[in-house]
């Protein structure tokens, strides 16, 4: 975490392997994707087994940046190719993580809606268009784009970076 005075601290320590991180649209909760427990996960993803331990994170964010009430938010369990990595969340609260066999989606309650199926895995993705309603997704050897009926979350600060 970066205060606003410039100081750098960690927000939290109580993760496995993080990776994507995300906000609520009120950003009141951070998302945080995790890949795995430990190396035994790859290994048994290696073997064809389903690792139990690829999820999503939530953690509740005070006022003044504190995290607390860290819980599961949702599972992505699977023995496929992928990981949690990237996320995002739309301005409904829906979160989309890329992982195993695409990008998962699930409803404000950690419910999974569905996956987005696309022609290779996806590490990450971004929210973009003139309207935020393109989702853009990063694989290995390509990058893809989706028209959303939803627009993203907006990124906070982006008017100055056109300044």
């Amino acid at each position: 975490r970066i205060a606003p005075d410039g100081t750098v601290t960690a927000a939290t320590i109580e993760t496995e392997y993080p990776n994507g991180l995300g906000f609520s649209p009120d950003e009141n909760i951070l998302y945080v994707t995790i890949t795995r427990r430990d190396q035994d996960c790859m290994v048994e993803k290696e073997r064809g087994e389903v690792c139990h331990h690829q999820l999503i994170r939530a953690f509740d964010v005070a006022p003044d940046g504190s995290l607390s009430n860290n819980r599961v938010f949702a599972e992505l369990p699977s023995a496929d190719d992928g990981v949690p990595d990237g996320m995002k969340v739309d301005v409904e609260g829906r979160v989309y993580s890329t992982g195993a066999g695409g990008c998962w989606v699930f409803d404000a309650s950690g419910n999974h809606l569905g996956t987005i199926v696309l022609p290779e895995i996806p590490a990450n993705c971004a929210w973009g268009g003139p309207d935020n309603r393109t989702m853009l997704f990063t694989a290995r050897t390509s990058v893809y784009s989706m028209s959303m009926k939803t627009p993203g979350t907006p990124v906070h600060g982006a008017a100055l970076a056109k300044s």
